[in-house]
């Protein structure tokens, strides 16, 4: 019987495939710190495709002052240039906006090449062109146009201002939703989305600290909060860009590829700086955190003490990154299972360096980094003011039946099928066990890339990435953007092209499948929309292919 049963095999054996270490398995940039120098058609070629994705992301902050998940309330974004005009056009702000995003997944993934990811069959080994500075040159041509628009697609950024509203008013945000607390006629806690209206926040201490500071800063004017609170977003993906370049050259993966996979992504650029989500905080945090504490372990195997004393930088570096991983998971509590590895890695070097047991040594850097958790939550907690609701205010967002999450599906299948067979709706009571399950699962396939990582199978931002993603697949509700929690770690270890074609078709398709409005619209006006949007854009790539053909440059050959 045993040997019918399907064998698991070692811990992280086959997610250790997504990074080759040889070179005929290391698919992308096997010289990451050395870039082959861009050719004229190739500097020709970056620069019309960063105008081109400049231009989709002015289009796109035209088209959001009108399309944009305005408030409720008084439209101030009606006051900006064009704004009006904009507001009266539902349908043709929404395509602009629809063609603007495809304009940056054009640019984005012809750029692709250029970061050693080959669109077509070829028998040469990839490499790399495109610089680091030119990715980062890319990425801001690519957001400063859509800094002061209206939030796109998603209203959650007015929940993220009502609440640090309530943080300054000295009102407990896990008492009670912005409805009851901020009162039903005040116009930040009418803008709130029904499902956050009536919800305590589920958001840590350092979001709503973030977030208060915020209300202080615009005394609660939704322009200027939108702008500050996009900035953030910005100054967050900025912080990941920095440890994803760093962890990729540790990880021997070419520093511009990742980026270019991760910061320049669209998902990133529409979801965590146009929707404005707290994402790119927590992930600024987190890989950052992961990049000081590995730097920290870096040191201590050098140092030839391992007392606080004379190996007083390695142990700052240490407990920095476990206090960053920790300020991350105050902002969503996923960004916690960065201090797993982190505290892996650290027990491996324990094993190794001092010859302790595994449990010992497991046992001794988690008790380090739990420390430092501890200490951490109850500093933030102090400062900020703000209680520990959030530590059982967690699950809002299940009443949402996402379509991307497995086990929901899987939920609404079961139940679809019982009410076909006459057993009645039973729907609800299976999601409770199918996204039960689901979190079991993930938290199992965890556990497994943790002792891989302490195995030394898995690299630890590999181990992150890949438990993150299984996460994400099996989490109750998922988001076109909540994969990005995966493809920040993984675009700085996994170098195998398929995973990489893998994140850039479904990037590609996710770009488009939510409404610059973040709401549901009538069906008819969708289609008018999204035809629109594909007519328009089939009519511009002509004639772009056609002004090419004629120009004779073959720019894009």
């Amino acid at each position: 019987m045993r040997e019918e049963l399907p064998r698991v095999g070692t811990a992280g054996s086959r997610s250790a495939r997504l990074h080759g270490e040889d070179g005929t398995k290391f698919d992308v940039g096997d010289e990451p710190d050395t870039p082959l120098a861009l050719s004229l058609s190739q500097a020709r070629k970056l620069f019309l495709l960063r105008w081109i994705g400049t231009v989709g992301a002015l289009m796109i902050g035209l088209g959001g002052l009108g399309a944009g998940a305005l408030p409720v309330v008084g439209n101030p974004f009606g006051g900006l240039p064009f704004g009006q005009l904009m507001g009266r056009m539902l349908v043709t702000s929404s395509a602009l906006v629809l063609i603007g995003v495809g304009l940056i997944v054009i640019a984005w993934v012809l750029m692709a090449p250029m970061a050693g990811n080959q669109l077509r069959a070829s028998s040469c080994t990839p490499r790399h062109s495109i610089t680091r500075t030119q990715v980062w040159g890319t990425f801001f041509a690519w957001t400063l146009p859509i800094i002061a628009t209206a939030p796109l697609f998603t209203q959650d950024i007015y929940s993220y201002i009502a609440n640090g509203s309530i943080v300054v008013q000295g009102m407990d945000p896990y008492s009670a939703g912005p409805v009851q607390l901020l009162g039903a006629d005040n116009d930040l806690a009418r803008s709130v989305p029904f499902i956050w209206a009536n919800s305590p926040s589920p958001y840590g201490p350092v979001a709503l600290g973030i977030a208060g500071i915020i209300s202080v800063i615009t005394s609660d004017s939704i322009v200027a909060a939108v702008i500050l609170h996009r900035v953030a977003s910005i100054l967050g993906v900025i912080a990941a860009g920095w440890a994803i370049s760093r962890l990729a050259v540790r990880c021997r993966v070419a520093p511009s590829s990742a980026l270019w996979l991760g910061i320049l992504n669209p998902l990133s650029i529409l979801h965590l700086i146009g929707g404005i989500h707290n994402e790119s905080i927590m992930l600024g945090f987190a890989l950052v955190g992961m990049e000081l504490a590995l730097r920290g372990i870096d040191k201590l195997q050098a140092s030839t003490s391992l007392s606080m004393s004379s190996a007083w930088p390695a142990w700052l570096l240490i407990i920095g990154g476990g206090v960053l991983i920790s300020a991350a998971g105050m902002v969503k509590v996923t960004g916690f299972t960065g201090l797993g590895f982190a505290g892996m890695a650290l027990a491996r070097f324990f094993a190794q360096r001092l010859n302790l047991k595994p449990y010992l040594a497991i046992s001794s850097a988690a008790g380090i980094l739990l420390t430092v958790l501890l200490a951490t939550i109850a500093a933030f907690t102090v400062l900020s003011g703000i209680g520990l609701g959030w530590i059982t205010g967690q699950g809002g967002a299940v009443s949402i039946r996402s379509w991307l999450s497995v086990s929901t599906d899987v939920g609404v299948a079961s139940g679809f099928m019982g009410m076909m067979l006459g057993l009645g709706d039973h729907t609800e009571a299976i999601l409770s066990v199918t996204r039960a399950v689901g979190i079991v699962v993930a938290a199992a396939f965890m556990v497994r890339m943790l002792f891989a990582t302490f195995r030394g199978v898995m690299h630890p931002i590999g181990g992150l990435g890949v438990s993150t993603l299984v996460l994400v697949v099996l989490f109750p509700v998922v988001h076109p953007w909540y994969i990005l929690w995966a493809i920040f770690p993984l675009a700085a270890w996994a170098n195998r092209l398929f995973f990489r074609y893998a994140v850039i078709i479904y990037s590609a398709i996710m770009s488009f499948v939510v409404l610059p409005r973040g709401l549901g619209l009538p069906a008819g006006t969708v289609a008018q929309i999204y035809l629109t949007a594909a007519v328009s854009m089939a009519v511009l790539v002509t004639i772009g292919w056609v002004a090419l053909r004629l120009n004779r440059g073959r720019i894009l050959d």
